[in-house]
């Protein structure tokens, strides 16, 4: 399970930081506004990218704590609904 936990980090820190990037191209380069994921994905598409950036996070630090895999997917899902709820309030 640290493998899935561990993909969704990855995944979800690499949608970041392509979500951030294309919010600077999209603003600072006339022309480009197509590119903005704010205008083409929207809310729901931020919330979907902090949700796995947070069940990555949050199901990787419970399982290196030691905690029993159940508890360590609740972890995780309970990270991926706070980090959907917390790109919701922008």
């Amino acid at each position: 399970m640290r493998a899935v936990f561990g993909l969704a980090l990855a995944v979800g820190f690499l949608a970041v930081l392509g979500w951030i990037a294309a919010v600077a191209v999209a603003d600072s380069v006339d022309g480009w506004e197509g590119v903005d994921p704010d205008a083409r994905f929207g809310l729901n598409g931020r919330r979907v990218v902090a949700g796995v950036l947070g069940f990555g996070m949050a199901g990787l630090s419970a399982a290196y704590a030691g905690w029993p895999i159940a508890l360590a997917i609740g972890a995780a899902v309970a990270g991926a609904l706070a980090a959907g709820l917390l790109a919701a309030s922008r």
